[in-house]
């Protein structure tokens, strides 16, 4: 039962409570509209390429795009596990509050946002660490 949240507990650690972290701070800084519109762009446009490449994969000699069954909560959306859309929404999301809190460092000098990037960073790598040791080898294609 617990493999069944492999890929949620995953996003949560790695993405999302990082991401909710740096929203805490960025968010008064930025455009919300923009950063929806953004967000919406790059969710629709994976997931219309996970559905692509879901569906036409079997047919392609070299195919390698799938997602297992065994590591979703199991509930589905024109295909595709909804956690693949939550990876959409929240990395984008992230990627945006780096890059904002380092555009909010450079105008204002503030030691604070020079430090949000790099312990989220750390804290990102360090959850893809656990994450990666956890998981059975036999689900890895690395080692």
């Amino acid at each position: 039962m617990r493999q069944k949240y492999n890929y949620l507990l995953s996003l949560v650690l790695v993405f999302i409570i990082p991401t909710f972290i740096a929203g805490y701070f960025v968010v008064p800084h930025i455009s919300i509209k923009q950063l929806v519109v953004f967000v919406a762009t790059v969710t629709i446009m994976g997931g219309l390429y996970d559905l692509w490449a879901t569906k036409h994969g079997k047919r392609d000699p070299v195919w390698i795009w799938s997602f297992n069954s065994r590591d979703t909560i199991g509930l589905k959306f024109l295909g595709v596990p909804i956690e693949e859309y939550l990876f959409y929404v929240f990395t984008s999301t992230y990627v945006v509050f780096i890059w904002e809190s380092i555009s909010i460092a450079l105008e204002t000098k503030s030691f604070f946002f020079w430090f949000l990037p790099p312990a989220i960073g750390l804290w990102t790598l360090v959850c893809v660490s656990i994450s990666y040791k956890l998981n059975p080898k036999k689900d890895r294609l690395i080692g």
